[in-house]
């Protein structure tokens, strides 16, 4: 089963508020710029996750427009590019196969490692590694939509 991206959001604090009380996987792009990775250019330049209401995608979203995340390369992207994001709620990522978010977060990066050759370049690092009891989801992913 194919997991595709089909609505996206401009990322400011306008459209960040649609996903306030969201737990789930996002991805951060930027709307017309590529970014030249080993294998493949891709517009994404962050997977996060959410793995709480409480500490919502909306509220992550926000920490990292403002920098407070840390993460400051997502910042400066959004002051000097057009950055969009687009997501998937925890409810709908347990389709497939996966209850925890952790182990589909690892999903993705590892899948956009082995098609880009390089994880996406604000993420910096590979995140959590699949649990020895989680279940690898069985779907593919639409990487084209980002390109």
């Amino acid at each position: 089963m194919p997991i595709i991206f089909a609505k996206t959001y401009n990322l400011r604090e306008q459209e960040v508020k649609f996903v306030q009380g969201v737990a789930g996987i996002y991805f951060i792009f930027l709307e017309a710029v590529a970014i030249t990775y080993p294998f493949a250019t891709s517009r994404l330049i962050y997977i996060g996750m959410s793995e709480s209401r409480q500490n919502s995608i909306a509220m992550r979203l926000r920490s990292h427009l403002t920098g407070q995340s840390g993460n400051l390369g997502i910042a400066n992207y959004a002051k000097a590019y057009s950055v969009k994001f687009t997501f998937y709620s925890a409810d709908v990522l347990r389709s497939y196969g996966s209850d925890n978010i952790f182990d589909m977060e690892s999903f993705f990066l590892s899948n956009f490692l082995e098609v880009h050759g390089s994880y996406p370049i604000c993420n910096g690092q590979a995140g959590h590694q699949l649990s020895v009891t989680g279940q690898k989801p069985s779907a593919s992913i639409d990487w084209a939509f980002f390109e």
